[in-house]
């Protein structure tokens, strides 16, 4: 799919949005101009992004400790890149790994990080063990942005809000 990027005037914004194929829109406002540029992407190509994005974010943080994704999808499934994640960003001991490859190891893995993220009071709705294991773009997706709200912005926020006191 292509991307496509409009300069729309604020009145001509209506008239795009009922775009059928208008999934995901990002204001770029234009430096000295009144005008904002719309880019317009497909789910796929935000997907994409997503994925890309969230893999750099996950392994800037795991270099803390020598470790790497590749397949962000992939290597969270076992739950053990999960937990040194989350150990890593913490700064906390989660219960060890279970050794084993089997997927009832793996569903023991990622329960552990999904029940510590329910002890640092993160809501994670509709989500369980399986969708990750399973390897569920979307519910991983939003496993790892829901830990950068937790870890990073709201760690930022508090960090700021300290140093302005």
């Amino acid at each position: 799919m292509t991307t496509v990027a409009a300069e729309l005037e604020p009145m001509d914004l209506g008239r795009r949005l009922h775009l059928q194929d208008l999934v995901w829109c990002c204001w770029i406002v234009g430096g000295a101009t009144s005008s904002a540029s719309l880019l317009c992407v497909s789910a796929d190509e935000r997907e994409a992004v997503q994925k890309k994005t969230f893999t750099k974010w996950v392994n800037s943080h795991l270099s803390r400790v020598s470790c790497r994704i590749t397949d962000l999808y992939l290597d969270l499934r076992d739950g053990r890149m999960l937990i040194k994640l989350l150990e890593v960003l913490s700064g906390e001991r989660l219960p060890k790994p279970t050794k084993g490859r089997m997927r009832i190891h793996c569903l023991e893995n990622v329960d552990k990080a999904l029940q510590f993220l329910k002890e640092q009071r993160v809501h994670l709705e509709n989500m369980g063990s399986h969708d990750i294991v399973d390897g569920n773009h979307r519910l991983t997706l939003g496993l790892i942005w829901t830990i950068i709200l937790r870890f990073q912005v709201s760690w930022r926020a508090k960090h700021h809000s300290s140093l302005c006191r």
